[in-house]
């Protein structure tokens, strides 16, 4: 299990939460309702973008 801290540039606000697999820079992160593009990464620490809509995902 892994434990990350977010955080959106420019708010004092912190989100906490946990995963089953590690995150890393350019990943969606679904949290209820609510989508987040992780910015950039540092230790557990994550910068987040707040995404609008995805149309389409591959790998």
């Amino acid at each position: 299990m892994y434990y990350y801290k977010g955080a959106f540039r420019g708010a004092d606000n912190f989100i906490y939460f946990k995963s089953d697999v590690p995150l890393a820079e350019s990943d969606v992160v679904i949290l209820g309702e609510k989508k987040y593009f992780i910015e950039s990464i540092q230790k557990e620490f994550l910068l987040l973008q707040k995404v609008g809509s995805i149309v389409d995902v591959s790998t």
